[in-house]
């Protein structure tokens, strides 16, 4: 299964070497903080303080970050438009965000952002000196970006409440198109706090979570909910409504942004480098997919290892405890099979050829002539060979033969048929 996970990852490295040092998609975010209100609604002392630090946490997770502060409906409308202009050109892969602070009022359903120096008497006034927050989404609608998102910590208490008909609290339940995601820094109907310290509540935790790596959207406004309701006793409850498809991290894990600024030196490669993981969260899904039906410890202790913020990290803690807890050793991979070398054929020699038999010479005769072996057949004048008794011989024939049987002998006396120390005998 490690096996399995190491290969997972290979065969991502290409893109994971091309998304790492940038993210995958452009990311743009507009950052909207209105304090410096007239006498007649009331000046906020956290909103330029909460765009300040939601910018600064916005870029440093890869957003280009526009920020304005006490702007008027004329500079707030011209940046929304340049806003919408930039998603526009970046394309439908790009990354929105609308992050706003300051008075929000509701009518009539609809929500409205009161820009500073807004002469706003009574309800009717509301959508001609402010700004519908629709005006927003439809700018991201346009440009068609992937992912859209609106957060408003606007919520305060309606300013204006004693010349509106319907003096509705808080802010109203928006709708929007798929790929959205808006945030509320309270409830529907609800109003928020601003705050005794620098920031609100909201903003504070909201800049402090989406700073850490490889938390979910959904996951990263859980826990602003449970932040901003421990600060305030409870009596603020942030929301948020979701039609996102896909999953969306402000700062997926191992992310670098200093890389963004000026790519460094590329450095040599080590020779283990299994301890960094990449940033693109893909390949995370795939190797989770690799291992999520395991029911070895080891494999799910292999993936916090690489990944030890990762999206799963807490269900593989889960599964590393309930499957026997420790670090678990993950499961050997079967070896290679050892493939023996096929033993050489050594061909079989040859048979020597039979030598040539070869005459001994005169002078080897008698040495190479074994005891057993006869003399050469002699013959009377008749031509009958001496070894066959022929009583009608001539006396010069018999005289002849036995001679000639005498030198076969060694000189003893073989006539006639008698017993011969030689190895002829008469027939």
């Amino acid at each position: 299964m490690i096996g399995r996970i190491h290969a997972v990852v290979a065969a991502f490295c290409l893109l994971a070497a091309t998304s790492f040092s940038a993210q995958a998609e452009p990311r743009f975010a507009l950052v909207v903080g209105n304090s410096n209100y007239g006498p007649e609604i009331g000046k906020l002392p956290n909103p330029v303080n909460d765009a300040g630090v939601m910018a600064q946490a916005l870029t440093q997770t890869g957003f280009q970050v526009t920020k304005v502060t006490d702007v008027d409906q004329q500079k707030l409308k011209r940046a929304i438009i340049e806003f919408g202009d930039k998603l526009t050109a970046a394309g439908e892969n790009a990354t929105a965000l609308f992050f706003y602070a300051g008075h929000g009022v509701q009518v009539k359903g609809m929500n409205y952002l009161i820009p500073v120096g807004a002469d706003i008497g009574k309800e009717s006034d509301v959508g001609l000196e402010a700004i519908s927050a629709d005006e927003v989404l439809q700018q991201m609608e346009y440009a068609g970006a992937r992912v859209n998102i609106v957060i408003l910590d606007a919520c305060r208490n309606n300013p204006l409440a004693r010349g509106f008909r319907s003096a509705s609290r808080g802010l109203a339940p928006m709708d929007a198109t798929r790929g959205t995601f808006i945030a509320y820094s309270t409830s529907p109907g609800d109003v928020s706090a601003d705050g005794d310290g620098k920031n609100s509540p909201y903003s504070a935790a909201l800049a402090k979570t989406i700073v850490q790596p490889g938390i979910g959207i959904e996951e990263a406004f859980r826990d602003v909910r449970a932040q901003v309701m421990s600060a305030t006793d409870e009596k603020q409850v942030p929301w948020d409504s979701s039609s996102l498809t896909a999953p969306f991290f402000f700062q997926p894990s191992q992310f670098n942004t200093a890389s963004q600024a000026a790519p460094a030196p590329a450095a040599a490669p080590k020779a283990a480098a299994n301890t960094s993981a990449p940033a693109n969260i893909e390949i995370e899904k795939a190797v989770w997919d690799g291992i999520k039906d395991s029911k070895q410890a080891g494999d799910y202790q292999a993936y916090l290892d690489q990944y030890p913020n990762g999206i799963f990290a807490q269900v593989a803690r889960s599964r590393v405890a309930s499957l026997g807890g420790g670090s678990g050793a993950p499961r050997e991979q079967p070896a290679a099979p050892v493939v023996e070398p096929a033993a050489a054929v050594i061909p079989e020699p040859a048979p020597a050829p039979a030598p040539v038999p070869q005459e001994a010479s005169t002078t080897d005769a008698a040495a190479a002539i074994p005891v057993s072996a006869e003399p050469a057949e002699v013959l009377d004048s008749r031509g009958v060979s001496c070894k066959v008794k022929d009583m009608s011989r001539s006396e010069a024939d018999i005289a002849k033969c036995k001679q000639t049987t005498r030198r076969g002998a060694n000189g003893s006396d073989g006539g006639g048929g008698s017993k011969s120390t030689g190895s002829t005998r008469w027939q």
